[in-house]
């Protein structure tokens, strides 16, 4: 007997239910309007705001220190902005650490180099709070520091001029990203000086594709103020003004006004992330901050090489890490490294792992320096900042990070104690999980592969991190006919039926079982996402 087909309301419904949402709570989901909190609740918000006002009256050489990923660089082009509206980007300095050499983090080397340009007021971005001796040292240089970040704090917070970071206050969005606090920090500048500077009523909200491609790529989670904001950064990107993005889009035959979340994560984040990963991070940011679309295509070319170089560094090392494991026990954090592996993708690597084997995962290579550096996942039980702070003085030597991610430095000698350590740990922290909506699948009818439906659905998008894409169950489905695509022919497409209608199903990279299971005329029950179709209609993409 087939399953009851549901109206494309009836299944909305459904979905908003299991997000455990009030009456009213589902209308704000489903329409969040455009509004900030009180900006002045992040406890140093004022005195961070005159400081950068006294620096560009008085001409002073202002430093931006950003972290090397997808919500450092946006967040330091955030400010970029600002700093142009003010018609004082001639006294900017933008400074983004080398992955390789340097590490995550504010750092002696990255102060010099402001000093040495005559800088007396840095300004991290996503970056900072747990950097006590560092703030420290540039406050004996007389340079003033506004730390705005999001990571997990210490016990203490550095000893900067300002500490803009929602734990420090009580702002009413207390999980935004680091680009998302660089905006607020921006936003709360405008509030308090916008008239002096002539600037337009609205000038910020341009930002927002930067926000909202920041806050999807960091993982956080995408309720309350977080959902607005990528809700309306989604509706500015798909009309955004910076070339190298409409570039890339255009490389990739991506339609800006087709845009999906997906699309960010899946294929601008990881181009962007491989500057820093394989090169240098200075060409995210270029790419993202000019307006120059000749060399915006250069940047677009150059990212596609070294992003494919990232993929081949990346498929060797999660092949080597699964013999690694094969023969192991695995505890609920496990650490894993090879002195040859490349830390800068580390991150990559970890995410893989942790989906296939449901653990966390430490990961961890040898870097130029001699040093053992590595990133972490985490489990949604796991909070990877919190977990830092439980460890004894000495295991690790550097480290930061929040829920889902963060990353971590260790001595040779300490790094064969730390998955010990690592789960003694999770004993000692105090981190309570939110209670997690039940995601699991539903079963459904292939009926509802239509464009109602989807539409429907997509009302509920932006999808990640507290609010997960669907996935539904297609049972006793009828294979029709399959065909492989892509460049090497590796990607499976092929029509499905049930009796209540027939789709077009696909999954990417598949292995001899998947293409066995999917042979025509075989009956298969799988589970998948609604998606849109390459050529209209409705596309079911295979989990």
């Amino acid at each position: 007997m087939n399953p009851t087909i549901p109206t494309p309301d009836d299944l909305q419904a459904m979905l908003l239910k299991r997000l455990k949402l009030s009456a009213s709570e589902q209308q704000v989901f489903l329409s969040p309007s455009y509004k900030l909190g009180n900006l002045w609740d992040f406890e140093d918000m004022a005195t961070a705001v005159e400081r950068i006002y006294k620096a560009v009256k008085e001409g002073e050489q202002i430093g931006i220190y950003a972290d090397y990923d997808c919500d450092g660089i946006p967040g330091a082009v955030i400010l970029l902005d600002l700093f142009k509206a003010l018609k004082v980007e001639d006294k900017l300095h933008i400074y983004i650490p080398d992955r390789h050499d340097e590490g995550y983090g504010l750092s002696s080397i990255g102060i010099d180099a402001l000093e040495a340009k005559g800088v007396t007021l840095i300004i991290t971005v996503d970056l900072g709070i747990t950097a006590i001796a560092e703030v420290a040292d540039a406050r004996s240089r007389n340079i003033d520091i506004i730390v705005t970040d999001h990571h997990a704090p210490l016990s203490q917070y550095p000893s900067a001029l300002a500490v803009v970071h929602p734990k420090k206050g009580k702002y009413v969005n207390q999980d935004p990203c680091g680009a998302g606090v660089a905006f607020y920090l921006t936003c709360a500048f405008l509030e308090k000086h916008r008239a002096e500077f002539d600037i337009k009523e609205g000038f910020e909200k341009w930002m927002l594709d930067l926000v909202g491609f920041a806050t999807l790529s960091d993982m956080v989670p995408l309720i309350g103020e977080n959902r607005m904001l990528v809700t309306y950064g989604m509706m500015v990107m798909k009309k955004t003004r910076r070339a190298g993005l409409r570039m890339l889009f255009a490389e990739q035959k991506m339609d800006p006004e087709r845009l999906t979340e997906t699309d960010l994560t899946f294929t601008v984040a990881p181009r962007l992330n491989a500057a820093s990963r394989m090169a240098t991070p200075m060409l995210a940011f270029e790419l993202l901050s000019t307006s120059d679309r000749s060399r915006a295509l250069v940047l677009v070319k150059e990212l596609e090489k070294i992003n494919s170089e990232r993929k081949v560094l990346v498929a060797r090392i999660v092949k080597e890490a699964h013999k690694k494991l094969d023969s192991r026990e695995l505890p609920a954090i496990v650490v894993l490294g090879d002195l040859s592996w490349r830390p800068a993708v580390l991150g990559l690597v970890a995410t893989k792992l942790q989906e296939t084997y449901s653990r966390s995962f430490f990961v961890w290579g040898e870097s130029g320096d001699g040093l053992i550096k590595g990133s972490c996942r985490m489990l949604d039980e796991h909070h990877a900042g919190y977990i830092f702070q439980a460890l004894p003085e000495g295991v690790v030597l550097h480290s930061g990070g929040h829920q889902a991610a963060g990353g971590f430095a260790v001595a040779k000698e300490k790094i064969h104690f730390l998955e010990q350590e690592l789960n003694s740990a999770i004993g000692k922290v105090a981190h309570v999980t939110e209670d997690k909506v039940d995601m699991e699948s539903l079963a459904m009818p292939l009926a509802i592969a239509s464009v109602r439906h989807l539409q429907k659905l997509r009302a509920l998008a932006p999808f990640g991190v507290g609010n997960s894409q669907p996935i539904f169950t297609f049972e006793n489905v009828k294979v029709l006919s399959t065909k492989m695509f892509g460049k090497n022919k590796e990607h499976l497409e092929c029509a499905v039926s049930d009796g209540t209608g027939q789709a077009t199903a696909f999954t990417f990279f598949v292995d001899d079982e998947t293409k066995n299971r999917f042979m025509p005329e075989a009956s298969v029950t799988f589970s998948g996402a609604l998606e849109a179709g390459w050529r209209g209609g409705v596309r079911i993409k295979i989990q």
